[in-house]
This record gives structure tokens, C-alpha cells and sequence, in this order.
């Protein structure tokens, strides 16, 4: 029997948890849209194939557009939430950890909105 005060304490929210399962299920998203995305841009049309007409050719279609698009938005978050890891994990100060999150929040917040915006404007 363990004395009541040595129980681990629960966890003011869930969202480490949730992290967690974004993390997993990101990755397995990401595998398969950069995984189709590498097999069709460099095996089925060719490394020496694609150029700017390919590329805008290709976004003539909404589908290639959301498909950019998700792969944008999974890889940014994905990869804003496993530096925010690490941020928790080797900056202890209070103040410079807040101080690097934001920091790290601004740039994929700038990132995702302009990379959005040249999926969704781009024009051939």
C-alpha cells in the first residue's frame, strides 16, 4: 500500500496528452502525404521534369492546392509542438522559456500565413 501523499499528482489539463497524440498522428499523416509527394514529383514526373509550368500546372487544381496546403500546416505544427518540447525540456528559467515559445509561436504563426497565402493566391 503507498501512503496517500506519494501518489503522483494529476495533470492540471490534458493538453501534453493530447500533444502526444498529435505528435503520433501527424507523423503517420505526414508520412503518407510526403511519402506520395516524393513518389510522384521525383519518380513519376521526374527530378529534371519539374519546373515553374509543372509546378503551376499543377496547382491549376484545387485538390494539389489543399494537398500543399495540409502538408503545410501538418509539418509547421508538427514541428512547432516537438521544439516546444525541447524548449520544456532544456530551458529551465521561467522567463526565457516564455520568452523562446513565443518567439517559436510568432515564426510558425508567420510561416503558416505565408505560406497559405501562396498556395491559395498563386496565380500562373
Amino acid at each position: 500500500m503507498t501512503a496517500r501523499g506519494s501518489a503522483r499528482p494529476r495533470p492540471a489539463s490534458n493538453f501534453e496528452l493530447y500533444s502526444w497524440f498529435f505528435m503520433r498522428i501527424s507523423a503517420i499523416i505526414m508520412i503518407l502525404l510526403v511519402g506520395f509527394h516524393l513518389f510522384y514529383m521525383h519518380l513519376i514526373l521526374g527530378v529534371d521534369a519539374i519546373d515553374f509550368e509543372v509546378i503551376s500546372g499543377r496547382w491549376e487544381s484545387p485538390f494539389w492546392r489543399l494537398y500543399d496546403f495540409f502538408m503545410l500546416i501538418f509539418a509547421w505544427l508538427h514541428c512547432t509542438n516537438g521544439v516546444r518540447i525541447v524548449i520544456d525540456d532544456y530551458i529551465r528559467p521561467q522567463g526565457w522559456s516564455v520568452f523562446a515559445k513565443a518567439v517559436l509561436y510568432l515564426f510558425s504563426f508567420i510561416i503558416i500565413v505565408l505560406g497559405s497565402y501562396v498556395v491559395f493566391t498563386f496565380k500562373s
